[in-house]
């Protein structure tokens, strides 16, 4: 379990203002931006898994979360998951911590298609622990990016 957050960079080159800066080289977080998505739910379904070649196993969620204007269900991605959430349930609550993703691919017609995603870094069972620990790391995460931490 890696212990920040979103602190993946892109091997890509991120311009910003005049300068040109690679994974090489330290982007503050101000300058790129921060990708952080935490949700606490439960899985609306049993999880799905497939094996994708030269990645390995992937499993794919619904987490169903509480907001503002409701209830929704939220797509979520993990690779490499924990035995414990393949064997999980409908109704198994859960906290996911993780940056949300934008994936493209080529329909079978020839046509490109995007879906909308939480890439998870790390799922975990919800419990006091588990909130407590996963606050601290995203409070970490905010304070490194130069942003007002959330009032307690």
């Amino acid at each position: 379990m890696p212990s920040v957050i979103g602190s993946e960079r892109s091997k890509k080159t991120l311009k910003t203002d005049k300068t040109d800066k690679t994974d090489n080289e330290c982007i503050k977080p101000s300058e790129a931006g921060l990708n952080l998505a935490i949700l606490v739910g439960v899985l609306s379904s049993a999880p799905e898994t497939r094996e994708i070649p030269d990645r390995g196993e992937v499993a794919t969620l619904q987490v169903r979360v509480s907001s503002l204007d409701g209830v929704t269900s939220v797509p979520v991605t993990m690779w490499s998951p924990p035995a414990w959430l393949l064997a999980a349930g409908e109704g198994t609550p859960v906290l996911v911590a993780g940056i949300v993703r934008r994936r493209f691919w080529r329909t079978p017609a020839g046509t490109t298609s995007s879906r909308v995603d939480v890439e998870a870094t790390s799922v975990t069972r919800d419990g006091a622990r588990q909130r407590a620990s996963l606050a601290k790391r995203a409070e970490a995460i905010l304070a490194s990016a130069a942003l007002t931490p959330l009032p307690k």
